[in-house]
């Protein structure tokens, strides 16, 4: 294995353990806050969505059928860093709109 396959990989199970873990907190009362579990998640989804192109799609998929995930991630991402703010425009819905819009018109015809 090469030295960026084995890094990719570190990266990976980074991600998935930073996202997972965060969804495991989220749920909990008092004693862990939820900031610490939003910014887990954040961080997760930053490291996957950089690293797994099926996660990406995932995110896509998912701001395009909830919208108001999607306007939530767009105010965060104008107070946010450039890094994440790169994160939310790779995963801005518009690809999806675009083959929803594809599909209904094979429909159609």
């Amino acid at each position: 294995m090469r030295k960026s396959q084995a890094s990719h990989y570190l990266l990976l199970t980074a991600g998935w353990a930073s996202f997972s873990t965060g969804l495991l907190i989220l749920p909990i009362p008092v004693p862990l806050p939820v900031p610490v579990a939003a910014v887990l998640l954040l961080a997760g989804s930053a490291i996957l969505t950089g690293q797994s192109r099926g996660f990406r799609n995932g995110l896509r998929y998912a701001r395009f059928r909830y919208t108001w995930l999607s306007r939530l991630l767009e105010m965060f991402s104008e107070r946010a860093p450039r890094r994440l703010q790169r994160v939310m425009y790779r995963t801005r819905p518009d690809l999806v709109v675009r083959l929803e819009r594809i599909r209904a018109a094979r429909a159609i015809l």
